[in-house]
């Protein structure tokens, strides 16, 4: 198959994405993925017929709201579909979440259906606990695989509480046979609500992010043609499914592409899958690529390769200065630890450091950054593979449009404001909520702070609700100083906030650290007082190359880590 002829299509629903992917891929493997210590694959057109009997049979139980959880699955893909392609409500719902939170956000929502794998099993074997829940369809073990198994067999009718996916698979099968087309046919629209979005938090602090079709379709369709895959690529998911950035970037528009999704089962095996799968793109977030980076220096320094690996990366660089590209021959180990065929990464969900993007495009792979926000579905810009600012998250992706809300007309920096088809529809239940953030004409403010350069590129400087005013009235944002703090070997996590000075009227910015004891140890640091007084000596060299205002002039030592949300971001509230 060409690799251009269905490279920038668009698709006018998320049935059509499916639809379409079934008509044009076929027999292609749209996932692979093991299970019972077997390859397992889904083909575009297995996909699609498992999709419309799921949808069907959904219909028949006569569901309107079905919350998803449990481990990214070939299921929990085919249960976000045929939910909001037959027109009711998804509650994707975050595996890691404590069981009175899910059972909260559950209830919060009011789900008629729960589809859980079974590690989850536990956490429904109260069906009273939930009376508003009609069902409760637990997805395959280890021994079942109907997405792949499609026989026609369900001719009785489902009445049971508690039912198994492969039932619902069997049932809506039967029922397609019979001349049901309640799913098939059905209009589907765009303007309303299909999924709710339960941002990190307790259920009482949570907001609920209402999204409809016309959403999630303009991001996937965004998301497609702001980056450089085609239908030759294969990704490798490792993102929790239940985030909207995976589910659109990582999911939903490979789909579209033809790209075969082979799914990761376990962070810790992560590069034994790369070196499986053997990838040519991967959607990460900047965690997973500072670990990736991490590990090669790991890996170079551990085979003595080191100063060899430098000495490549500046060849190459001054190499490529003279259009003379030999990276493929000078990293051709690096890249055969990730596979052999990786060539780009995209990475979004929280700022990266544009160091990595050009320490990544020196080793010959390609990295462009991202920008979103849930309430977005989540795309709002991306960089140009070959037009990179590397401090930049890129220009607005299509349908949208981007301006900057300052405070005064001569500040650089003010707050995002986005408006476009790709915007929420407001917060679940929560009008106040949704009158912070959305105007009556459709502008949603993101809550980050940034600016747009001449060439209507987009730099995000730090959230708004992070923001340090101090006394002088200059705005510092943490985020900009943690970027300095985390390069050093010493910290391993820190934050950085305002603390009012001695003098209770001054505000003294104050960095907040755990240091590494591993790191600690190799530099002979013996006491607590020893690593203060490292840090600080370290610390000083950094406000050496800041401005004043913007200098470090308090450190407070941690003994434990911070506590983070289930997106793994420091709540910044509890220190």
């Amino acid at each position: 198959m060409s690799k251009t002829k269905y490279n920038k299509r668009s698709i006018t629903n998320l049935y059509e994405l499916v639809e379409s992917g079934a008509v044009l891929f076929g027999d292609k493997d749209l996932f692979r993925f093991k299970r019972d210590r077997q390859d397992r694959a889904v083909t575009f057109s297995q996909f699609k017929t498992a999709m419309d009997a799921v949808g069907t049979a959904f219909c028949e139980l006569d569901l309107h709201t079905v919350a998803v959880i449990g481990e990214t699955s070939p299921e929990w893909i085919l249960t976000y579909l045929a939910t909001v392609n037959g027109s009711k409500v998804i509650i994707p719902l975050d595996k890691e979440l404590a069981p009175d939170q899910i059972a909260g956000f559950i209830k919060k929502a009011g789900a008629d259906c729960v589809v859980y794998s079974k590690t989850y099993k536990s956490y429904f074997e109260n069906p009273e606990d939930l009376p508003q829940v009609k069902h409760f369809i637990v997805t395959a073990d280890k021994t079942e695989d109907p997405e792949v198994n499609l026989e026609i067999k369900g001719k009785d009718t489902l009445t049971d509480r508690y039912l198994r996916f492969e039932d619902i698979v069997d049932r809506g099968l039967y029922l397609i046979e019979q001349g049901d087309t309640r799913f098939t046919e059905n209009e589907i629209d765009m303007e309303k609500m299909c999924a709710i979005i339960f941002t990190s938090g307790t259920t009482g602090t949570s907001k609920g992010v209402m999204l409809n079709q016309k959403a999630l379709t303009a991001a996937v369709n965004a998301s497609h043609h702001s980056t450089e895959f085609n239908c030759d690529d294969t990704i490798m998911s490792v993102l929790p499914v239940h985030h909207t950035y995976e589910m659109t970037c990582g999911i939903l528009t490979p789909i579209l592409v033809g790209i075969t999704v082979c799914i990761n089962d376990g962070l810790k095996y992560v590069l034994k899958n790369l070196n499986y799968y053997k990838p040519t793109g991967l959607v990460l977030v900047p965690l997973f690529v500072n670990t990736i980076y991490k590990k090669i220096w790991d890996t170079a320094t551990k085979n003595g390769m080191e100063k060899k690996l430098r000495f490549g990366l500046n060849l190459s660089s001054k190499l490529r200065t003279v259009k003379i590209d030999l990276r493929k021959q000078l990293f051709k180990s690096v890249i055969n630890g990730f596979g052999g065929r990786l060539r780009l990464i995209v990475c979004g969900g929280a700022a990266l450091n544009p160091e990595m993007v050009t320490a990544f495009e020196d080793m010959g792979i390609s990295m462009c950054q991202g920008y979103g926000i849930t309430e977005c579905a989540p795309l709002i810009s991306v960089t140009p593979i070959h037009c990179k600012k590397t401090a930049s998250v890129g220009p607005a992706v299509d349908g949208l449009e981007v301006m900057i809300d300052r405070e005064n007309p001569t500040d650089e920096a003010g707050e995002i404001l986005v408006k476009g088809d790709n915007v929420m529809m407001g917060y679940f239940e929560d009008p106040d909520a949704t009158a912070e953030v959305l105007t009556e004409d459709g502008w949603f403010a993101t809550g980050d702070y940034g600016y747009i350069d001449s060439d209507g590129y987009i730099y995000v400087t730090g959230r708004k609700k992070n923001v340090i005013v101090l006394e002088n009235g200059k705005n510092v944002f943490p985020e900009e100083i943690e970027s300095y703090l985390e390069k050093l070997d010493l910290v391993c996590e820190c934050a950085v906030v305002g603390r009012l000075a001695e003098d209770k009227e001054t505000v003294k910015i104050t960095a907040i650290i755990y240091p590494s004891q591993e790191v600690a140890a190799q530099m002979g640091l013996e006491t607590s007082a020893d690593i203060a007084a490292e840090l600080k000596t370290q610390i000083a060299s950094i406000n050496k190359t800041l401005p004043s205002f913007k200098h470090i002039r308090g450190v407070e030592m941690r003994k434990t880590e911070f506590d983070k949300t289930t997106s793994h971001k420091i709540k910044r509230h509890s220190i």
